[in-house]
């Protein structure tokens, strides 16, 4: 994509225009923000850019290539927010599509069942009570075996002996 292309992207692209710092890059900067916009660590960067990675901290901080990532950053974040449930449903659709086995195919279905709100949520009611010590100390061995939960089942039944 050239810096003369203003027109909106339609694939998810950086959109090059005027306002955008990135068109300001030298083609080495553009190499090193890229890699670094899919999550390259900074030498890593370097290397996939065709730099030496001893350089990695004058590509980061350089005021044009900062500029650049965080307008780019900011963009993203701005398109990902545009996403919308119609399109996540025809992505998960291709997925069912494109499924190559049996699980991958469940595990499409399961997720278009959550996104359609298939699945009754699952509600599991606790009652909580805050015993004081004293309270405790009425408590029954069962009653005390019972609070103590699944753990200690087989002591509901069992003699106790005090020590």
């Amino acid at each position: 994509m050239s810096a003369e292309n203003s027109e909106p992207s339609t694939k998810g692209e950086v959109v090059l225009t005027e306002d955008n710092p990135y068109t300001r890059l030298t083609v080495l900067q553009r190499r090193y923000c890229e890699a670094r916009l899919q999550g390259l660590t900074r030498p890593a960067a370097c290397r996939a850019a065709g730099i030496d990675a001893s350089d990695a901290h004058k590509y980061e901080n350089h005021p044009k290539v900062r500029a650049a990532l965080k307008w780019c950053v900011k963009e993203s974040g701005q398109r990902a927010q545009e996403l919308s449930k119609s399109d996540v449903m025809t992505g998960m659709l291709d997925a069912v599509e494109a499924a190559a086995t049996a699980s991958e195919l469940v595990l499409a279905w399961r997720e278009l069942g959550k996104l359609i709100g298939a699945y009754e949520p699952e509600k599991k009611i606790l009652e909580v009570h805050d015993y004081s010590r004293e309270e405790l100390k009425t408590l029954t061995d069962k009653e005390l075996a019972q609070l103590a939960g699944d753990r200690y089942k087989d002591a509901i039944d069992a003699e106790f002996e005090e020590i």
